[in-house]
């Protein structure tokens, strides 16, 4: 089908440049959107509440983002919206806390300052649970920086100016090799049964478009389970899409993630009531909100489970 037959569509992002990215990138590449007839086109908005925020205002249709700042959207009624799938970074074990190599024991954080997307998004939330863990008052001890933009880069890391993040691949290799960093733990460490990463839409799109949304989920699905079972392809579209990673580091960041991902879009109910009883805890959302309310998962292909 030619992209002038196609349907324009617009998929919201809340970051670039990692391994969320790679499904689309791959399924761009290999034309699986063009094949369910839809010329598909990202924009990203840096930051999961400001996504949302987007989303609520009918900018965006479709978005990717975390738990938390979706839960927190729809928690205060500024996003009308339901979870269509799980992103292939379904729970937190993709989620890395690092630090500067000199910080030993995290205990040293305090008085320092630590890098977050937003105070709003994953990390932002996530960052304070993996503080209180380590002994200090998230809210005292250390100071926050928005990166916003420029949170797909380790130069705040590199500088010494940050002393804490929590990020994913590719950059948690890159920054190893370069000696910027060194992994503490996985988010996962803080919140085992957890579901992170969304793919979302709002409820008048999915009650009045289902074909295209189950499209949609189709060529993202097909992307995404074709990185996993081709990985030497997708580590040399990786290091097109990222020119100036050597291509040890994506092999490293590859072997560290692609055998965990969420490739079905099943999305995990009792890790994310967890997730809303972590809002609720956190104050981000004034009640507790139904999981099963909250999904809607009859836009995902027939087949999903066994792959597509």
């Amino acid at each position: 089908m030619t992209e002038q037959a196609c349907v324009d569509f617009t998929w919201g992002h809340a970051n670039q440049g990692g391994q969320h990215d790679w499904p689309f990138v791959m399924a761009l590449r290999k034309g699986f959107f063009l094949e369910e007839g839809i010329n598909l086109h990202i924009q990203v908005v840096p930051g999961g509440d400001a996504l949302a925020q987007a989303m609520g205002r009918g900018d965006i249709q479709v978005g990717r983002m975390g738990s938390p700042p979706f839960l927190t959207a729809v928690g205060n009624g500024v996003l009308p919206g339901k979870i269509i799938a799980s992103s292939v970074i379904g729970n937190l074990d993709h989620f890395l806390f690092v630090v500067r190599p000199e910080i030993q024991e995290l205990i040293e954080l305090r008085g320092k300052t630590v890098g977050v997307l937003s105070h709003g998004s994953c990390d932002g939330h996530l960052m304070k649970l993996a503080l209180k863990r380590a002994g200090l008052d998230p809210e005292r001890d250390v100071a926050y920086r928005e990166l916003w933009q420029d949170y797909n880069k380790i130069d705040g890391l590199a500088s010494g100016e940050l002393f804490a993040q929590l990020i994913v691949e590719p950059w948690v290799s890159l920054g190893e090799r370069q000696g910027a960093l060194r992994v503490v733990e996985p988010a996962s460490r803080v919140e085992p049964h957890f579901q992170w990463g969304l793919l979302v839409a709002c409820e008048d799109f999915i009650a009045e478009q289902p074909e295209l949304l189950r499209k949609l989920l189709r060529g993202y699905l097909k992307g995404a389970q074709y990185c996993t079972a081709h990985p030497e392809e997708t580590k040399a579209m990786i290091c097109e899409y990222t020119p100036g990673y050597e291509p040890a580091t994506v092999e490293r960041a590859l072997t560290r993630t692609l055998p965990i991902w969420n490739t079905t879009g099943l999305i995990d109910m009792d890790g994310l009531a967890v997730a809303v009883e972590t809002m609720c805890t956190l104050g981000a959302i004034p009640r507790q909100l139904k999981p099963e309310a909250l999904v809607d998962l009859s836009s995902l292909p027939e087949g999903a489970i066994n792959g597509i």
